[in-house]
């Protein structure tokens, strides 16, 4: 395997993992405005691990 191929694959990995994380972070922000009314916002952003000040900019 020459050099270019190397950082081919570690660079195709590196953007899996960030898409990932970016999903994960969409689904976070989801699930907070789907229990925005049903919850507190001290309780959802506790549970699903968001700060609360973007938990409460959900509302507007």
């Amino acid at each position: 395997m020459c050099l270019t191929e190397f950082d081919e694959e570690k660079f195709r990995q590196m953007m899996i993992e960030e898409g990932r994380a970016e999903g994960i972070e969409q689904n976070k922000r989801v699930n907070a405005q789907n229990l925005i009314g049903l919850l507190p916002d001290e309780v959802i952003a506790e549970k699903i691990g968001l700060p609360l000040e973007e938990v409460q900019k959900m509302h507007k």
